[in-house]
């Protein structure tokens, strides 16, 4: 494949929602009242610490069950310790942008209900994703407008926004693997220059590294560790779409990070069977501990994808747009998922 489909050309060319059955109570008792948040611009992280500020009480009393990118329009729940007044949650979402800007950056709540449970990680059931694809071919076009639906499997790498946040170094994995060795002196100065919110953190710091990270919400410092098992796992991936693609491997670079894909569609399934039993480390913080875990995680992943509303591009003169939507289990990538749909596009008819 030479031409690589472009994502997230704009916020709204990607929109995210979260698929969970939360059991809540509304009108009902409850220690935590559940809102969902619709946002564009921010991290999920950034989000909850606004809640926890602008609402005043801790950012650990403030739970999600997963994270959503920044340069998308996403849906997710927040568990919030206690009562939220109705009043304040209006104010909370005059105070932090409108939806005019349909990029962003903005961020809405809106009540959900109450429940005795507050969320956590693997808790989330999936996320449902309905993306606007553009920098497609006329060859592709025809080829997509063959297609209504189609079922496919793709390898479950992690894909570049684990790495860092849009336009920014690629380096959460080097980052946990500094807090690792016990260098935060490295982890610091690579976060500092990672772009990220936290970054922003780091210039404002006059302590120490060991400090610094002491300080910072556990659950950011997870997410950090997390990302270097990301980064094992995905060298184990790669190596075996290798051994599974044979002449059909395709090695490509994104921001930095290297990937291999094949343009055979039923190297996915060899894979599988190569792989059988891989594990992934993980890291999550718990009653006060950092708790480390190889867990299960899918290696490959079956998708039911619906094609629409495949056009020329009248913002890309030349080129041609369609719209994807499909359902993903938690712990994968919709951009992934759609890299890999149109490297075995031809496959697919």
């Amino acid at each position: 494949m030479d031409r690589m489909p472009v994502l997230k050309s704009t916020a709204s060319d990607f929109r995210v929602s979260e698929a969970m059955a939360v059991a809540v109570s509304d009108p009902g008792p409850g220690t935590h009242h559940y809102v969902l948040l619709h946002k564009a611009g921010y991290t999920t992280f950034e989000a909850a610490d606004a809640v926890a500020e602008f609402f005043g009480t801790s950012p650990a009393d403030v739970r999600y069950a997963g994270l959503k990118d920044e340069d998308g329009v996403t849906d997710q729940f927040l568990a919030v310790a206690g009562e939220l007044d109705a009043s304040r949650i209006e104010e909370f979402n005059r105070t932090h942008g409108i939806q005019d800007e349909p990029d962003g950056p903005w961020m809405r709540l809106r009540h959900y209900g109450h429940s005795v449970d507050p969320l956590g990680p693997g808790e989330l059931d999936g996320n449902s994703f309905r993306i606007v694809v553009r920098g497609i071919d006329a060859d592709q076009a025809a080829q997509l407008r063959a297609i209504r639906v189609r079922t496919f499997f793709f390898v479950n790498y992690y894909d570049t926004q684990r790495f860092g946040v849009p336009n920014g170094p690629k380096q959460t994995h080097l980052i946990g693997q500094a807090l690792l060795d016990g260098d935060h002196r490295r982890a610091f100065d690579l976060l500092r220059s990672s772009r990220s919110p936290e970054a922003r953190l780091c210039a404002d710091f006059t302590g120490t590294p060991e400090d610094f990270f002491a300080a910072l919400d556990p659950r950011k410092v997870a997410f950090y560790l997390c990302a270097q098992g990301s980064d094992e796992w995905n060298a184990q991936v790669r190596a075996l779409v290798r051994e599974s693609a044979a002449g059909a491997a395709i090695e490509v670079e994104r921001d930095g990070i290297p990937y291999v894909f094949s343009r055979r569609s039923d190297t996915a399934l060899e894979v599988l069977r190569r792989g059988e039993g891989l594990r992934c480390r993980s890291y999550r913080w718990c009653d006060g501990t950092m708790v480390a875990e190889m867990s299960a995680r899918p290696l490959v992943v079956q998708v039911r994808v619906r094609v629409s509303d495949v056009r020329v591009d009248e913002t890309v003169p030349g080129t041609w747009r369609c719209t994807l939507a499909f359902f993903l289990p938690s712990g994968c990538y919709g951009t992934s998922a759609v890299t890999q749909f149109f490297v075995t596009l031809p496959e697919l008819l």
